[in-house]
């Protein structure tokens, strides 16, 4: 590692802090940065919080050379992943949740992509789920699908689980505090209102890790909390105006609204998610099931509450 490297990688947990499943993605994540074919200099932080550290597996420092370990106040994902930026020394910044694998490609892809779009704040890479099942490819699809347009191009939402940016813009506009692990849309809607480009790229894949139904249940229910929450906190989010007025009435117009929405975005992606024509049906009878598994977390947030027990943080 150089002392200027041209990229630092953001490895931060957004799984429960500590838990052997939350070190066990770690191992996973730094063995594929690990097999990186990119040849420039790299500067890796794995961060977490200093109550987590000193159960740290003693393997996971040196699965990675290099690797140099950052100690956070915060617990939360988001404010952990702001600390790192502010301890990052170069100038892109690519962040990798802890339980995604990224490809052998994910670093070069991502460095090239903002050497073609100098103008870009942020990109985001393609998630993919493992897809030992057809159930579980249309769950990735469904997903994943918000920032995925198929093809290297202009994006309106950003993925903050797997992408680069510059450390500049994410200095003047950190990742929102204080509002769970799926908040993105702050960030998002930031950028956008201030004319910044955001793209995506294909060759910037991770795998991301499946647990089956309750992960979705949790994921979903701290979605649908996120979704009320950021309009109760910004009118200007697209939808606000009838969350503030009609409560709980909004719900079935907004859900209906994330169903068609999604089914728009993800059909055109059945090819990448290595799903055909024939499973149609399937992807929109599972587009309105894991939307039903918002309203909990819908609801939680429209009575004041917070979203509930999760795993992710």
């Amino acid at each position: 590692m150089s002392c200027d490297p041209v990229v630092t990688v953001l490895v931060v947990s957004d799984y429960r802090g500590g838990d052997a499943k939350a070190w066990e993605d770690m191992r996973l994540s730094l063995a594929g940065l690990a097999d990186q074919e990119y040849d420039g200099d790299v500067e890796v932080l794995l961060v977490e919080n200093r109550d987590c550290l000193p159960d740290l597996p003693d393997d996971l420092p040196h699965l990675l050379p290099g690797l140099r370990l950052v100690s956070g106040e915060a617990n939360a994902s988001y404010e952990l992943k702001n600390t790192a930026v502010r301890e990052a020394r170069s100038d892109l910044i690519m962040v990798l949740d802890a339980d995604n694998v990224p490809v052998r490609s994910w670093i070069s892809a991502g460095v090239a992509a903002m050497g073609r779009h100098p103008e870009a704040a942020a990109i985001s890479g393609r998630t993919t789920y493992p897809g030992r099942t057809k159930v579980e490819r249309v769950l990735g699809l469904l997903s994943r699908s918000y920032t995925d347009i198929g093809h290297e191009g202009r994006i309106e939402l950003l993925a903050t689980n797997n992408m680069i940016a510059r450390r500049d813009a994410l200095l003047a506009t950190p990742f929102p505090e204080g509002l769970g692990p799926f908040a993105y849309r702050l960030l998002t809607e930031t950028w956008r209102r201030q004319g910044t480009p955001l793209f995506f790229c294909p060759g910037m894949r991770v795998v991301h890790d499946f647990e089956g139904w309750s992960m979705e249940r949790d994921v979903r229910r701290g979605v649908g909390w996120t979704e009320i929450r950021i309009r109760q906190l910004d009118e200007r989010i697209r939808g606000a105006w009838v969350v503030r007025r009609f409560g709980v009435l909004a719900i079935p117009p907004l859900v209906l609204y994330r169903v068609v929405d999604r089914l728009v975005r993800a059909l055109p992606l059945l090819h990448p998610f290595e799903l055909r024509r024939r499973d149609v049906p399937l992807v929109i009878l599972l587009a309105l099931v894991v939307h039903a598994l918002e309203i909990p977390g819908m609801v939680r947030a429209l009575r004041g509450l917070d979203a509930g027990p999760s795993v992710y943080r």
